[in-house]
Parts: C-alpha cells; structure tokens; sequence
C-alpha cells in the first residue's frame, strides 16, 4: 500500500473514530436532544455537507477496492534476507552481503574500470529469489558485448555455486566508455 493510500486510510480511520464517538454521546444522551437535533438539520441543508459526502464516500471506495485488488509484490533492494536452504535449514543472506561479493567479482573482470551493483529480492513464485542489476564503466580497449557476456556469465555462475540458486538473471548496463585508468583503491560503502 502506497503513502497515499495510508494517508487515505488514516483519515478515514480518524473520521471513523469521532463520527462513532459522536454517536455514542448522542446515544448515552451526554449531548442534548435539542442541541443535536438542531446542529444535524443546518448540517443537513448545507452544500458542503453533501461535498464531504461525496468524498468520503469516494475515499471508502477507493479503499474497499484496494483491498480486492491483487497486488504484485514489488522486488526490494535493501535491508531483505535471501533465504538459502541447506542441510542444517535455511541460511538467511543479507543483501548487502550479496551485493558486496557481486562487486568485488564485477571490478576483477579486465576491462572493467567502475562498477553500480543493485541486487533485488523478488518474491515471484517460479521465478529466482535474485536479480542481478550491473551499471558499468568499462575502458575503449574492450569489446562491449565481450565484457557484459563475461560479467553476466561471472556473477550468475558464482552466485548459483555460493548459493546454491538455479540460473541468476544478470541485466548488464554499459554506463560508460572511457579511456582513464583503472583505479584500483575503491571506496567501501
């Protein structure tokens, strides 16, 4: 559920929670007869009434149906657990952990100058817990489809014989050509 959504929820909720307050006053008869009486039929002439009406009516709408709707989950990047079966059960890996061993691989290629490693969780019955995101930069002396074949081939051999996955699918982006020398001291993040 979107930020939207929430908020949506949240006002609804609140607006829930002092329309049910006021009906139990009116019910427990700590509001006067008289009194509410009165204030319900100026708030029943009103045009603005009938406008929040319509609001409320829609946001309930909205609402009831997104909780029919059949959400796709969405492949994370950050913070999840891969889960690894073994003999003793299953192995929770960080992300992260996985994402710095993609790196390390990935910059040891020839040619290979930088590197932006994104690893995603997916979630998908059928499909691999993993995907494999390569940004790289790569030197003019090196053949293009040659260096994202080798670091498509790499990561997703390495990564199915650690942990134990079928094939990884690997999508290799080449960021930029340049003809710098290779820095060798990365930055660790």
């Amino acid at each position: 559920m979107g930020i939207i959504n929430r908020f949506f929820l949240f006002v609804f909720t609140v607006f829930m929670v002092v329309l049910s307050l006021g009906v139990l006053a009116v019910c427990l008869q700590i509001v006067p007869e008289h009194y509410w009486l009165n204030e319900l039929r100026f708030a029943l002439g009103r045009t603005e009434t009938m406008a929040g009406a319509v609001v409320v009516l829609l946001v309930s709408l909205h609402l009831l149906l997104l909780s029919f709707s059949r959400h796709t989950p969405k492949a994370v990047s950050r913070g999840e657990l891969v889960m690894v079966k073994s003999q003793a059960g299953e192995v929770g890996v960080a992300l992260d952990a996985v994402r710095g061993l993609v790196d390390k691989l990935v910059r040891d290629i020839r040619g290979v100058r930088d590197a932006k490693v994104k690893v995603f969780s997916v979630k998908k019955e059928g499909e691999s817990p993993l995907s494999v995101s390569l940004s790289l930069i790569i030197g003019q002396e090196c053949n293009v489809a040659d260096v994202s074949a080798a670091a498509s081939e790499l990561v997703s051999s390495h990564l199915s014989k650690v942990l134990g996955y079928g094939q990884v699918p690997v999508e290799v982006t080449i960021a930029d050509i340049t003809n710098a020398s290779p820095d060798r001291k990365h930055r660790v993040v």
